[in-house]
């Protein structure tokens, strides 16, 4: 059985070998392939990483917004405003340059050439059209809940162990613990600030 790893590095291939196609090559070596693959995957992961940690910095929430995908973008080179971040606040105007140029790259004629080889003519991503090619009948029953196939039926994650039951209790009861902490911490402050003045008054 293969393993994870293997199994997403042989999915993300086809990917690789349509941006080769797309940008003119016409034959690469299986080891070249294999290098880009891994940078890819590498790059990819870089990039989530530091998604997630934009995410975990900017708000409290599990959610992940499009602004903490932009400072992972300009983290890792996607966008590279010409002008630095003080310059920006300096002059009131925001820069950007790096977000046209990203867009115009996946709008343009370069990111329709790498779609139009992926789909080679069919609906859908690349692994959709290659699954109706091969496939004799259009069961899909096999591949649900798998990587290939569409998503089951969301179940509830067990913990076992600790107070809480589930992943959301959890979240729920960190929630409930920072909100007490940071109203105890103010209490705290005020009435420490009280008892300063107390002490400065004079009869």
């Amino acid at each position: 059985m293969a393993t994870p790893l293997a199994l997403h590095h042989s999915l993300l291939r086809p990917c690789v070998l349509h941006i080769l196609r797309a940008a003119g090559f016409h034959s690469t070596r299986p080891s070249v392939l294999d290098t880009l693959t891994d940078l890819a995957a590498r790059y990819m992961y870089l990039l989530a990483q530091s998604t997630a940690t934009h995410a975990s910095i900017n708000h409290t929430e599990l959610d992940i917004t499009i602004q903490d995908v932009r400072m992972a973008m300009q983290d890792c080179g996607i966008l590279a405003p010409e002008r630095v971040l003080a310059q920006q606040e300096f002059e009131g105007i925001e820069d950007t340059r790096g977000v046209d140029d990203f867009i115009a790259w996946a709008t343009g004629g370069g990111n329709k050439e790498i779609r139009r080889i992926a789909l080679d003519g069919g609906e859908g991503d690349y692994l959709t059209v290659l699954k109706k090619k091969h496939s004799t009948t259009d069961e899909e029953s096999r591949y649900t809940g798998t990587i290939l196939g569409k998503t089951s039926e969301p179940r509830a994650i067990k913990i076992e162990g600790g107070e809480a039951s589930s992943i959301k209790e959890w979240v729920d009861k960190l929630k409930v613990s920072s909100k007490e902490a940071s109203s105890v911490l103010s209490s705290r402050r005020q009435s420490s600030a009280l008892s300063s003045l107390d002490d400065d008054m004079e009869f």
